[in-house]
């Protein structure tokens, strides 16, 4: 009997038998993870029973099919409240992650506090946050009038919330005066240990070609590195990597690309000679470590 798991609203899973997966050919559709991960997309190749193997021995490989989009708006759960701007513990000097409503997507860009404006009668105060950036984009661009989502990361955990853009200024720098702090919502703790995790990895030699890319797990992560099981080691401690990987927090999917280092290549697994390197990541912008750290958070 075929099984489907319904992961959102907008994409059913039905799990594969290995038999299903041809090897050494193009794939006609996308395999992805239980949780939507994804682990080979339409196109690549699955090169050998090796990779198969260790694809069915780490996830649960799916087929997914999407659905229309739900047509009402969602629903925003979970939300603490009511917390305030002092709640947050959010200081001068803070970095935030500062996401605009003007075609950019999904992308978080990097920000810090500059200051507040002193208390209003209800308590409320305005933030000034520098010109949001992010390494190989031009800098963001807000505008009067319009909303932003931030993420803060401080003492006191990990913090939601959105302004409305009341002042953008060019002298003596380019700063942004915020609206005080709405719909505050606390994430979870702030914990930054290694933490065990099962997502799906994407790597290949520094400089070989995209499409030599293969599959690994990654088993805990932290905002600096990670341990990824790869099916035949062959990286050696010193060398650099390409490694890409996607998670999703807070609602939103953050896909990131970077090159690590293997400081440590594990033993090699008895059953099926997998092993597992630890890495470090060389270069990380600020809105992924954010974003990461986020994620971490969520699920700590």
């Amino acid at each position: 009997m075929t099984e489907e798991t319904v992961v959102d609203a907008r994409q059913t899973l039905v799990r594969l038998e290995a038999s299903e997966i041809p090897l050494g050919t193009p794939l006609e559709w996308p395999i992805v993870a239980a949780d939507g991960a994804l682990l080979f997309d339409a196109g690549s190749i699955v090169p050998d029973a090796p990779a198969r193997e260790f694809m069915f021995r780490h996830f649960q490989p799916n087929r997914a099919i999407r659905q229309p989009a739900p047509s009402g708006p969602e629903e925003d759960a979970g939300k603490d409240g009511p917390l305030t701007l002092e709640d947050i513990g959010l200081t001068i000097g803070a970095r935030v992650g500062l996401r605009g409503t003007g075609g950019t997507g999904s992308a978080m860009y990097a920000s810090r506090v500059i200051g507040f404006s002193t208390p209003r009668r209800n308590g409320e105060r305005s933030l000034f946050v520098t010109q949001p950036l992010m390494a190989g984009f031009d800098p963001l661009v807000l505008t009067l009038g319009e909303q932003v989502d931030l993420v803060a990361l401080t003492g006191r955990g990990v913090f939601r919330f959105a302004c409305t853009v009341d002042a953008t200024c060019r002298e003596p720098f380019n700063y942004a005066v915020l609206s005080a702090p709405g719909a505050i919502r606390r994430l979870r703790t702030r914990k930054f240990a290694r933490m065990p995790t099962r997502l799906a990895a994407h790597f290949a030699a520094e400089r070989e070609p995209r499409s030599a890319l293969q599959l690994g797990r990654v088993s805990d992560i932290s905002p600096y590195g990670m341990s990824l099981t790869v099916a035949n080691p062959a990286a050696h401690m010193g060398d650099r990597l390409q490694l890409a990987f996607q998670f999703k927090t807070d609602g939103v999917d953050v896909k990131i690309e970077t090159i690590a280092i293997v400081r440590h290549v594990g033993a090699t697994d008895p059953a099926d000679g997998s092993a597992a390197y630890g890495l470090e990541f060389e270069t990380l912008e600020p809105s992924q470590r954010i974003a990461l750290k986020s994620f971490m958070a969520e699920h700590s």
